[in-house]
C-alpha cells in the first residue's frame, strides 16, 4: 500500500469519526473526536510532552532489564533439556498470576516513584520473553551444538553465539510481546499511584471528565509504543544482517 493511499484511508477515518461525532452518534462524554484530541493537544500539549519524556524514560528502563534478563534467562535455561522441562512449567505458572496484585508490595518497597515503574514494567515483560526464548533455544537442531563444539567454541559461545542466534525469531517475538505488556504495565501503574507520567495524566483528566485529553494522552501512548516496535524492527534487521 502506497504512502498516499494509506494517508488518505486515514483522513478519511478521522473525517468520519469527527463527522460520528458531530452528527450526536458518538457520546463525547465517552468518546473523543479528532476536534476534542487536537484542543486537547494546544491546551495541554506542553504537559503532555512532558509527562511522555517521563514515561519513555520508565519504558526502556524497564525495558533494558527484561529484555537483558529475559533474554539471558531464557537462553540459559533452554540450552539444557533439563532445566527447560523442570522451569518452564514454573514460570508458565506465574505468568499466569496477575502482578498487579504485587504492585502495592512494590509500591511499599519503593515508594510511588520510577523505581516502582520500571520493576512492575520489567517484571511484567520479563516472563513472556524468558518463555518464548527458552521454547526457541529448546527447538535448535542440537546437531548445529555439536558442531561448534567440535570446532573449539566453549560454552558460552555455544550459548549465546550458536543457540542465541538460531533461536532469533522466537526471541523477537518474545520481545514484541514483552515489550507490549511491558508498555501497559507501566501506564498502568501510573494511573494507580504516581505524581508525573502519561498515565497519572490520562488518570487526573479521566476524573475531571476532560476527554480530549484523556484520548490525546492514549493517543501519546501510541507513538511510544510504535517508536519501540520501531526499534525492534530496527534491531531484528541488523542482526539478521550480521548473521547472514
Amino acid at each position: 500500500m502506497s504512502i498516499l493511499r494509506k494517508l488518505l484511508i486515514t483522513i478519511l477515518v478521522l473525517a468520519l469519526w469527527e463527522a460520528l461525532g458531530a452528527a450526536g452518534i458518538l457520546n463525547p462524554m465517552l468518546v473523543g473526536t479528532p476536534s476534542m484530541i487536537a484542543r486537547a493537544a494546544m491546551k495541554d500539549g506542553t504537559t503532555f510532552l512532558i509527562a511522555s519524556r517521563f514515561t519513555l524514560v520508565e519504558i526502556l528502563s524497564a525495558g533494558a532489564i527484561a529484555w537483558t534478563l529475559g533474554i539471558s534467562a531464557g537462553v540459559i535455561i533452554g540450552a539444557r533439556a533439563t532445566s527447560a522441562l523442570i522451569i518452564s512449567p514454573l514460570l508458565s505458572a506465574m505468568i499466569a498470576v496477575p502482578l498487579v496484585v504485587l504492585y502495592p508490595v512494590i509500591v511499599a518497597w519503593t515508594g510511588i516513584g520510577p523505581t516502582s515503574k520500571i520493576i512492575y514494567g520489567a517484571a511484567t515483560g520479563f516472563f513472556p520473553i524468558a518463555l518464548t526464548t527458552i521454547s526457541g533455544v529448546s527447538a535448535i537442531d542440537r546437531r548445529f551444538v555439536d558442531m561448534a563444539r567440535a570446532m573449539g567454541a566453549n560454552t558460552a559461545q555455544v550459548i549465546f553465539q550458536v543457540m542465541a542466534r538460531l533461536a532469533l525469531p522466537a526471541i523477537m517475538s518474545g520481545l514484541r510481546i514483552g515489550s507490549s505488556l511491558l508498555i501497559i504495565a507501566v501506564v498502568q501503574s501510573e494511573m494507580l499511584s504516581a505524581t508525573d507520567g502519561l498515565g497519572f495524566w490520562i488518570s487526573y483528566h479521566r476524573s475531571l471528565f476532560n476527554v480530549g485529553q484523556v484520548y490525546f494522552g492514549i493517543c501519546l501512548v501510541l507513538v511510544l509504543a510504535a517508536g519501540l516496535n520501531g526499534l525492534l524492527n530496527y534491531c531484528e534487521r541488523r542482526l539478521r544482517l550480521q548473521t547472514a
